[in-house]
């Protein structure tokens, strides 16, 4: 019996040292199961938190883009301004240098004394088209002297319209009045355009206009009123004279300035055979 008691003894310890052994395995696999799940959560909660992470930063990038685009396009739109601000200002500093061309004064002849004195000069006299071109059919005058004279009336609008290219008040306005020379007096000279008709200058195949003829017929009021003329735009209204002494087979342009008056130009002399 006391054998058989031993191996019995023998065999509880056995088995309690193999349960033991079985939970501290299992315990092991548990701990071992445990840890590793748990570096696997902290792991996907990292990579979460950093691709979280990424995507608050590409919204943020998102929404300063679309912020750039913004701005990007205001400053297209504002470009795009200053770029018609800067064609209107060319257009209009062109218009305020431009020198229309309104009428050709040519001489025919000059009839000298035995000194070299100018008797007497036969003038060819034609106003002009925007391209260069007559407008009727010229005509033709004979003055005492050499110093020639073109009487004018002129009317000059405010800038401001000349600078937004006004139709009706975007250039100067002349109507020729009168040729004479410095040997006669102007009311001997030979009359040019009729008051209260349309210049030739101006004539573009249309009848003149309400406007224009109220410019015309009542030039003088104008002239004398600078409320009245204000409350039409106009600058300054009042007569001015253009003179040249003329020489032989030269030819002469009359020409308009948009914000100014008249100057008269002898044509280049590598032009005067045309003009001729």
């Amino acid at each position: 019996m006391g054998f058989v008691d031993s191996l019995k003894t023998l065999n509880a310890t056995a088995r309690t040292i193999l349960l033991t052994a079985l939970v501290g395995v299992l315990g092991f696999a548990a701990y071992f199961g445990y840890s590793e799940y748990t570096a696997r959560d902290r792991l996907f909660k990292d990579q979460q938190e950093q691709i979280d992470q990424a995507q608050a930063e590409l919204s943020t990038l998102k929404g300063e883009l679309q912020q750039k685009d913004a701005e990007i396009s205001q400053l297209g739109v504002q470009i795009q301004q200053k770029d018609e601000q800067i064609e209107k200002l060319e257009t209009s500093m062109q218009l305020l240098k431009t020198d229309q061309r309104l009428a050709r004064l040519r001489v025919l002849d000059i009839e000298r004394d035995e000194d070299g004195n100018a008797v007497r000069s036969r003038l060819e006299f034609v106003e002009l088209s925007p391209g260069g071109e007559p407008l009727s059919e010229a005509r033709q005058f004979e003055l005492p002297g050499d110093l020639v004279y073109v009487d004018n009336w002129i009317i000059k609008f405010d800038d401001s319209y000349i600078e937004k290219g006004d139709i009706q008040r975007g250039t100067s306005l002349c109507l020729f009045r009168r040729i004479f020379s410095e040997d006669q007096l102007p009311a001997e000279g030979f009359s040019l355009d009729e008051v209260g008709m349309r210049p030739q200058a101006y004539a573009r195949g249309g009848a003149i206009s309400d406007f224009e003829k109220q410019l015309w017929s009542e030039f003088w009021e104008f002239a004398n009123d600078p409320k009245k003329a204000s409350e039409m735009g106009i600058r300054a209204a009042n007569g001015e004279a253009v003179s040249i002494k003329v020489r032989e087979n030269h030819a002469y342009n009359i020409e308009l300035r948009a914000s100014g008056g008249l100057s008269i130009q002898p044509i280049d002399s590598t032009n005067q055979a045309d003009a001729l």
